[in-house]
């Protein structure tokens, strides 16, 4: 009888020891697999130019980013520059990326293209006389921080210059409030894939 106790008991804690290992073993498995999809994602993300949106301005999903058809109502992928940069990260408005800056790129829509009549004033903006329906100007960011906005008045867009918005321009911070910008900071389309 005691003998056969012990080999019970052995029997046991060697289960117990085999039970523990395949567990281990499986959150090991579950851990790599995890990464190695990740890794993939970031790859198929790299490899096709994807880029995800969460800001409020332009409709949240995946954009990818081709050529650019600089055209009045494309989307681009924009890099902010300078004093807009400075803002955006202070603010928190925009995210760490890739761009000389630092912060990532953000997507937004061009409303008026070299040549064009840029008016803007506290009613909103116009190009080439025609309103941006709910472009007027905002006093106070979503965060309830004052907004500074480009000079008021009538511009004619120079050579290699654009006028940015996004499609939901009441919660675009966009060339009204950092003014237009250059051929140079947009560095390619933003195609929608996927919104939502």
């Amino acid at each position: 009888g005691f003998a056969h106790e012990e080999l019970a008991g052995d029997t046991a804690e060697m289960r117990g020891e085999r039970a523990h290992d395949l567990g281990r073993r499986r959150r090991v498995r579950i851990v790599v697999s995890i990464l190695s999809a990740s890794a993939l994602l970031v790859a198929c993300a790299k490899a096709f130019e994807l880029r995800v949106n969460w800001t409020e301005s332009m409709p949240r999903g995946l954009y990818q980013r081709v050529d650019p058809a600089l055209v009045r109502g494309e989307s681009v992928a924009v890099c902010l520059e300078g004093e807009a940069a400075r803002i955006a990260r202070e603010r928190s408005y925009v995210i760490a990326g890739s761009c000389r800056s630092g912060l990532a790129e953000i997507v937004k829509r061009i409303v008026a293209i070299p040549g064009d009549r840029v008016e803007l004033g506290r009613n909103g903006v116009r190009v080439n006389g025609e309103p941006i329906a709910g472009s007027e100007l905002l006093d106070r960011d979503s965060q309830g921080e004052p907004l500074a906005h480009a000079e008021e008045g009538a511009i004619v867009l120079a050579e290699g210059r654009y006028f940015v918005m996004g499609t939901n321009v009441r919660r675009s911070w966009d060339s009204r409030y950092f003014g237009p910008i250059t051929r140079e900071q947009i560095v390619g389309g933003a195609r929608p894939l996927w919104t939502f």
